[in-house]
C-alpha cells in the first residue's frame, strides 16, 4: 500500500518515492535481490533532484547503500569507514578496466558509482582523493543513454540508474529483475516528458505562495496525521561485506496508544559477534529466545493490526534505510516517513545525525520500551517526531484560517 501526503490543493505526494502522484514511480519498480552491493556517492545537489536516478537504485534493489557527500567541495585523502578491499569504482577514467572483458575471477564484489551531473561528479572526483587508489572499472555500452530530460557529454555517457542496471548485467547476469528496473526508468521518463508538453502546450498558472518555501513543508503525517504514527528502529549486521543486512534487533512504539513492540531476530548469519553485540549494548543472553525472520515478519503484522483504528497506522524512522530493510525482512511494502529528511527539510543541514538533533533542540527523551543502543535511538526519534509536529502545528492552523 503506498501512502500518500498532499502538498498543497491538487498535489497530492508519495512517502516512499517523493514525487507527485502523477509520476509516482513505485508501482512499477521491482525488489532486485542483487548479490553485489552498489553503494551510491551522491553529490548532495542530487539528493532532492526531482528526476535523480539513484532514489531507484535505493528503492528497487535490495542490496544498495546511498551516502551524500556533503562536504563534496572538501578535499579528503582518508576513505570513509564503509571502503574496504573488495570496493571497485564505476567511473570511466582513462586507466579503467572495461567490465565486459574481465574474467569472473577479476569483477568486483563490491561497486561504487558516483551519482551527480557530470560536472558535480568530476568534482567528486576530483576532491575524494582516496577514490582514486580505488580499482577502476567502466561500461562500454553499445547504445547511447535513455536519460532524454538531460544531456550527457559524450553519446556513451549513462545515467546512474542505467549505469548501475548495465553493470550488475555484467556481474550477475542471472538475477532477475533487472530489466525491470529499466523498465521502470523508462518509464519514468516518458511520464516526465509527457507532462512537460503537456505544461508546454498550455496556459501557465501562478498561484500564490504561502511565505515559507515549500522545501520547508513538513509533510502531513507529522502535523494532522501524526496519531496515526509508529516510530520503528531496527539493529541490522550483515554477515561480511557485499552481503545483505538483516535485522538482529526490531522496536517500535504507537504514538497514539504508546503501545510498544520489541523482537529479538534470529539471523541467518549467526547470533551477534561480540563487536556487534557491543556496538548494540545489547548481552547474548539477550537473544536466547531470538526468532526466526517469519516469526517476526508474523509478530509485526499482529502488532501493526492491533494499533491500527479506523485507519492504518503510518510509520516514521529516523532513516529511509530502516523502512526500506523492513520491507526486505517482511517480504512487505513499508513506506513511511524520513524523520531525518523532514528535518533537514524544515531546520537546515546543522545536525546530521539523531543524537545530534536532540542537543540542538534540548529535547528530554522519554522512554519507549526497548534494551541497549536501540532504547536510546527509538526513544530520540519519538522526541524528534513530537517536535516536528508541534512546531508545524501554528503553520498547519494558519493554513486551515485562510
Amino acid at each position: 500500500m503506498l501512502i500518500l501526503r498532499r502538498v498543497n490543493p491538487g498535489r497530492v505526494v508519495c512517502y516512499r518515492c517523493f514525487k507527485p502522484q502523477l509520476t509516482c514511480i513505485c508501482a512499477s519498480l521491482p525488489q532486485v535481490a542483487n548479490r553485489c552491493e552498489v553503494v551510491v556517492l551522491q553529490h548532495p545537489r542530487e539528493r532532492l533532484h526531482p528526476i535523480g536516478t539513484a532514489r531507484l537504485a535505493r528503492l528497487g534493489l535490495c542490496n544498495v547503500q546511498v551516502h551524500v557527500a556533503w562536504n563534496a567541495a572538501d578535499g579528503e585523502d582518508e576513505p570513509p569507514s564503509w571502503v574496504d578491499a573488495d570496493l571497485g569504482l564505476l567511473y570511466p577514467a582513462p586507466d579503467a578496466r572495461e567490465l565486459h572483458a574481465l574474467p569472473r575471477s577479476e569483477l568486483p564484489k563490491r561497486l561504487l558509482v558516483l551519482d551527480g551531473t557530470w560536472h558535480t561528479a568530476k568534482t567528486l572526483y576530483r576532491q575524494k582523493r582516496w577514490l582514486h587508489a580505488l580499482p577502476h572499472y567502466r561500461l562500454a555500452p553499445e547504445e547511447p543513454g535513455r536519460y532524454r530530460l538531460r544531456r550527457e557529454p559524450q553519446r556513451d555517457y549513462l545515467s546512474t540508474i542505467e549505469a548501475i542496471v548495465s553493470a550488475l548485467q555484467l556481474l550477475e547476469p542471472d538475477t532477475a529483475g533487472l530489466g525491470a528496473l529499466l523498465g521502470a526508468f523508462d518509464a519514468m521518463i516518458d511520464t516526465q516528458m509527457a507532462l512537460t508538453r503537456e505544461r508546454a502546450g498550455g496556459e501557465r498558472r501562478t498561484r500564490t505562495r504561502r511565505r515559507a518555501s515549500r522545501e520547508r513543508r513538513i509533510p502531513h503525517a507529522l502535523i494532522r496525521d501524526f496519531p496515526r504514527l509508529v516510530i520503528v528502529y531496527g539493529e541490522a549486521a550483515r554477515g561480511s561485506p557485499g552481503q545483505t543486512c538483516e535485522f538482529a534487533y526490531f522496536v517500535a512504539y504507537a504514538v497514539a496508544t504508546g503501545a510498544r513492540f520489541e523482537c529479538f531476530i534470529r539471523s541467518s548469519y549467526g547470533p551477534p559477534t561480540e563487536e556487534h553485540l557491543g556496538h548494540m549494548r545489547l548481552s547474548r543472553e539477550h537473544f536466547n529466545d531470538a526468532c526466526s525472520s517469519e516469526a517476526f515478519s508474523a509478530r509485526w503484522a499482529d502488532f501493526l493490526a492491533s494499533v491500527a483504528s479506523c485507519q492504518a497506522p503510518l510509520l516514521a524512522a529516523w532513516n529511509q534505510r530502516t523502512l526500506e530493510l523492513l520491507t526486505v525482512a517482511t517480504q512487505t511494502p513499508s513506506p513511511g516517513v524520513c524523520l531525518k529528511g523532514a528535518y533537514r527539510a524544515r531546520h537546515g543541514l546543522e545536525a546530521h545525525s539523531l543524537p545530534e538533533v536532540v542537543a540542538a533542540q534540548q529535547l528530554t527523551p522519554s522512554d519507549a520500551g526497548g534494551h541497549g543502543r536501540a532504547a536510546e535511538r527509538l526513544a530520540s526519534a519519538v522526541a524528534v517526531a513530537t517536535f516536528l509536529h508541534e512546531a508545524a502545528a501554528p503553520d498547519d492552523a494558519l493554513a486551515q484560517s485562510t
